[in-house]
């Protein structure tokens, strides 16, 4: 019964962090056309206080402080907790910025900061520390699968949010500069209205997912943590319950006259563990693998020592977050995730604005931002099960993404001057060549940098965020009215290139 309970709880967990991921940058693309327009006429000019470029940025950078919040929330709150507290950062983020869009730019671009990417960020971490408690065998494949859920649900949004902002298919009718925009009433009226809708229906869908969630075995913030405490040693009376007995953390509490006691009167030669008296407790201490060193498991049902060898290898290669940061590994990482997030950040920015100097039809458009997060998603899912049956490195995937960006982002441009299909096709070349971001960056933490300090690594590993969020919009902005769309495009091929050939030269193993 206990394995079946299990077996339910497990999988209602899988599913509800698939849920909690609902989507915002892979709606904004979308919606942008509408708020960017909503800001030039129904705002203007009290809304001329900010460039609209930042706002999805600053959600991106606000991520960035959000991973680090995870592990002294846990250790307050507890996992589930947690993702509440972020549930409702995300959620009055999004409710509130159909009231900020009609006051200003700024103050809807700091609630994005402050609110909005924390609470994403936050989300990011629970969801990869959900699925890898409960499945880490699986981790890169459900990381892919969870991360593309929310793509997939931004499919339906995408959908409504045209449909009910934009239902008789208007095109854009002013064009100020090298960017188009709707000044139709009928459309900005619906704004701050579309809003609430989205806001309505992500926090349905994260707060269905939190109510399927239960914290995985075994959970801690750091995965090490609970590890270490479940090793105890049986006491010499066979009828001694083994939770009467000492656990090896408390031990190393002690003294050394109380430490010698202590393996002396627990587990000298006691059922299935056996502790070790020759250890000079005081020395094993200093050793990195000391909790690991105090008592061994010889029950060949339960795996025996073999168990512990491989428990043993795991501590053994896991990373500080000081090793981290002396890793030359990491920085590879933050080079690929920060080049990869720049290109998105440019797809999910200007596909649309872009699109409709060119393309007269923003049904097509959204159709094709529609098409984007399937693609993304299965792409995804693909790269997770080859990274996990070690079909493909993390070098080999990081190569065949940067080299695909390359080179879409430089015909990116010419694609939609030549045909509305070529457009697409580039698009959604892009869709895959991203995709790669999502699984490489979350199993890294765990599987470049070990499981010890999971939640910690995994902030410093996605610290590229802050600087492809601040990088954005410093560079498109005044690249975009000096020398056009092209050029913008172009830095995102060049940025992809030079980390391409970064990463050709470095090796991404750690141990």
């Amino acid at each position: 019964m206990s394995i079946t309970k299990s077996n339910i709880l497990k999988y209602c967990s899988i599913i509800g962090a698939h849920f909690i991921r609902a989507p915002f940058l892979w709606i904004y693309g979308n919606l942008s056309a509408y708020t960017d327009s909503y800001f030039r006429f129904s705002c203007y000019p009290k809304c001329s206080d900010c460039d609209p470029q930042w706002l999805l940025p600053l959600y991106v950078a606000g991520m960035f402080p959000g991973f680090f919040m995870v592990k002294p929330l846990v250790k307050a709150f507890g996992l589930k907790w947690t993702g509440m507290i972020a549930m409702a950062l995300t959620n009055v983020a999004l409710l509130g910025s159909a009231w900020s869009i009609q006051v200003s730019i700024a103050w809807t671009a700091v609630m994005y900061l402050l609110l909005l990417g924390p609470g994403a960020g936050i989300t990011v971490s629970v969801t990869f520390q959900v699925v890898s408690g409960w499945a880490p065998e699986r981790a890169a494949l459900l990381v892919a699968s969870t991360s593309g859920m929310s793509t997939m649900l931004a499919v339906l949004q995408n959908q409504i949010i045209t449909a009910f902002v934009n239902p008789k298919n208007l095109q854009p009718d002013a064009k100020i500069g090298p960017r188009t925009y709707f000044s139709q009433p009928e459309i900005l009226d619906r704004v701050p209205e579309v809003l609430i809708i989205y806001g309505a229906m992500t926090l349905g869908l994260q707060l269905a997912g939190y109510l399927l969630i239960t914290n995985p075995p075994s959970h801690s913030p750091d995965s090490s943590d609970k590890v270490k405490k479940n090793f105890k040693c049986s006491a010499t009376d066979p009828m001694t319950k083994e939770d009467d007995c000492i656990p090896l953390d408390d031990i190393n509490s002690f003294d050394d006259q109380k430490k010698n006691e202590a393996v002396k009167n627990y587990g000298t030669n006691s059922g299935n563990w056996k502790c070790k008296q020759s250890l000079d407790l005081s020395q094993t201490e200093k050793s990195d693998s000391s909790h690991y060193n105090h008592c061994e498991k010889f029950d060949s049902e339960v795996g025996g020592e073999e168990e512990m060898t491989k428990l043993r290898a795991d501590k053994d290669w896991s990373y500080t977050p000081k090793e981290v940061l002396r890793s030359p590994v990491f920085y590879a990482v933050c080079f690929f995730g920060t080049a990869m997030e720049y290109s998105i950040l440019l797809t999910s920015n200007f596909y649309k604005k872009f699109g409709l100097l060119y393309i007269h039809n923003d049904k097509y458009l959204t159709f094709v931002g529609t098409l984007v997060p399937i693609i993304s998603t299965c792409s995804r899912v693909v790269f997770g099960i080859f990274m996990d049956k070690d079909l493909l490195s993390f070098k080999d995937a990081t190569i065949i993404g940067l080299s695909l960006n390359s080179v879409l982002c430089a015909f990116w441009y010419l694609s939609a001057r030549v045909s509305d299909i070529l457009y697409m096709f580039i698009i959604l070349g892009l869709a895959i060549a991203q995709s790669v971001l999502f699984v490489v960056i979350p199993t890294a933490a765990l599987r470049l940098f070990g499981p010890t300090h999971l939640s910690t690594n995994y902030g410093l590993v996605a610290s590229f965020t802050i600087i492809s969020s601040i990088l954005s919009p410093v560079v498109n902005s005044p690249l975009l009215h000096a020398v056009g769309w092209q050029w913008v495009f172009t830095t995102g091929s060049i940025f992809s290139l030079l980390v391409l050939c970064l990463m050709t030269v470095t090796s991404l193993k750690t141990h």
